[in-house]
């Protein structure tokens, strides 16, 4: 069984964003390669989890804070208002400040503010964009601005999910180590709950309605004897009383067995 997402489901994980049907777009190849679309658990934690990093829209991270709030955000980097101030209101000095040295990113460079936080997993440092880059075939390293893409977020989005074997995890109903397995921690855990619960339900009835559906059978050909010789049902088509083989038309004497029209 697999489910399908609609609009419908981005809506109430993600209300607020603009483009419901892009989203849906990006997301059905990415949750039928990792087989995310196998359980509603999976594709109910897959979405709130990522709905809660970015609303599923393909943004750059904010990095434009008051010296106030800094010395709150990092308060080991800026334990003073003096310290933050050269920082406040200057996104690229700051992303440089914070995030180089570490992660991949060269001290003394410019690539905390080029590997900033971009695209809907929020995607931070110059290993990340090279590993994930790697696993989903593009150069993430070199072309960072392409994970403002909606179909290369959404790649990343579930190869990261992936690596980590979060599938098991979700069928357990552990939000917990889904959360664990995204961002180390349990930030956000709450608001990650509300999202899944609020589409969760409508991820089972899904799956109730396609549980409890007939399977429809089309009767195939098994036999087509021609004047006593076995021939390939593929081969052949009827035509009134007539029917066409590649040895040429016949007119059809008695039929037995069903052979598809065109």
């Amino acid at each position: 069984m697999n489910l399908v997402l609609n609009v419908d489901h981005i809506r109430a994980v993600a209300p607020s964003n603009p483009s419901p049907q892009l989203v849906v777009d990006a997301l059905l190849p990415v949750l039928a390669k990792y087989e995310i679309d196998r359980t509603p658990e999976r594709m109910a934690m897959f979405l709130a989890s990522w709905a809660h990093e970015s609303n599923f829209i393909c943004q750059s991270e904010n990095l434009n804070y008051s010296a106030q709030r800094l010395t709150e955000v990092w308060p080991n980097r800026f334990p003073t208002l003096a310290s933050a101030q050269p920082y406040a209101g200057n996104p690229q000095a700051l992303a440089n400040k914070v995030y180089n040295g570490r992660m991949g990113n060269r001290p003394g460079s410019n690539d905390g503010w080029t590997y900033r936080g971009r695209g809907w997993p929020q995607l931070t440092g110059r290993d990340a964009y090279r590993t994930y880059g790697g696993l989903i075939g593009r150069d993430l390293e070199g072309n960072p601005g392409l994970m403002l893409q909606a179909d290369v977020s959404a790649a990343v989005c579930g190869a990261y999910w992936a690596t980590r074997g979060l599938n098991r995890h979700a069928d357990a109903g552990d939000m917990i180590a889904v959360t664990k397995g995204i961002n180390g921690g349990q930030n956000g855990l709450e608001d990650r709950l509300r999202r899944y619960r609020a589409v969760i339900g409508m991820l089972r009835e899904q799956a109730a309605a396609l549980a409890g559906q007939e399977p429809v059978v089309y009767p195939t050909v098994r036999r087509l004897i021609v004047n006593g010789v076995e021939m390939d049902p593929a081969t052949a088509v009827i035509e009134g009383d007539s029917i066409r083989l590649p040895s040429g038309t016949h007119r059809i004497v008695r039929l037995t067995t069903h052979v598809a029209t065109r």
